[in-house]
């Protein structure tokens, strides 16, 4: 086992300057041998440091977060260490670690906090690959959760965009809500959304949003949205330049199909709304 004092060794060493990874696995290193990690200049160039089941814990990690010797690094593995919820969000936070693609920390003593930073981060990991096609961005069947939602409203990629398609993504009327309140959407044409968890309550936020007058197709087939929530889609004057809204397999009775049908807003469609094309 290197323990603390051998990783203290490793740090001094003069011929470890031009070292790029650095595997520590399985060594009983503690908070203390973080710091050594994380005060060494002989670890400036690293971009891989694995330290796997050890003993780091929140002390630890938060001095490889303000270290300034590990700006390089791409990939840390934390997993089967002692690290809470401080030491996850100071590494996530971290403006010395702004190059990191990979973190793991699987099988810590991770809180609600620690575990939502470090859901963030994967999050802003896959959305800083997403590619646009055009002015649209299609994330359909990414299972991205409400939490991924949130991330893509705080991120640049909706930024002018006309086309967004959601469907199948384990959306609750939360996520459509916050989606519904954005001003990134007031230059959406298309907004495909089937197949998720939205309720009344996400119909009618879709329907009181002045971000979304422009919409043209707006697509919630295989939702759980009832008469409510239709006949709230049927009045609103924010979706009267709809061309294409499709509701089918919802839960729409008789009341919400009249309104709809009676709607002196929704003058533009050109397709069924019960539908499936």
């Amino acid at each position: 086992m290197v323990g603390d004092e051998g990783v203290r060794a490793l740090a001094q060493s003069a011929y470890l300057k031009n070292l790029k990874a650095l595997y520590l696995e399985n060594n009983h290193i503690t908070d203390r041998g973080a710091q050594y990690i994380a005060d060494s200049e002989v670890f400036s160039g690293l971009n891989v440091l694995n330290l796997y089941r050890n003993k780091i814990g929140d002390e630890g990690t938060r001095a490889l977060a303000a270290s300034k010797n590990l700006t390089h690094l791409v990939q840390l593995n934390l997993n089967f260490n002692q690290v809470r919820d401080a030491g996850a969000v100071s590494i996530f936070s971290s403006p010395q670690l702004k190059n990191l693609e990979r973190v793991e920390l699987a099988y810590n003593p991770l809180g609600r906090a620690g575990k939502e930073a470090w859901l963030r981060f994967k999050y802003k990991r896959k959305f800083s690959n997403l590619r646009k096609t055009g002015k649209r961005v299609n994330l359909e069947k990414n299972y991205i959760n409400d939490m991924g939602v949130y991330v893509l409203l705080d991120s640049p990629y909706l930024n002018g965009i006309t086309e967004l398609n959601l469907s199948t993504n384990n959306l609750s009327d939360e996520a459509i809500i916050a989606l519904a309140e954005s001003p990134k959407l007031a230059g959406l044409q298309t907004l495909i959304l089937a197949q998720n968890h939205i309720t009344d309550r996400g119909a009618a936020a879709l329907a009181a949003s002045e971000n979304i007058k422009n919409l043209k197709q707006l697509d919630l087939n295989y939702n759980m949205i009832g008469n409510p929530g239709a006949i709230a889609l049927a009045r609103s004057s924010n979706l009267s330049n709809l061309e294409s809204l499709k509701l089918g397999q919802n839960k729409i009775g008789f009341l919400g199909a009249r309104a709809l049908k009676e709607s002196s807003t929704l003058n533009n469609l050109t397709h069924p709304i019960f539908g499936f094309y």
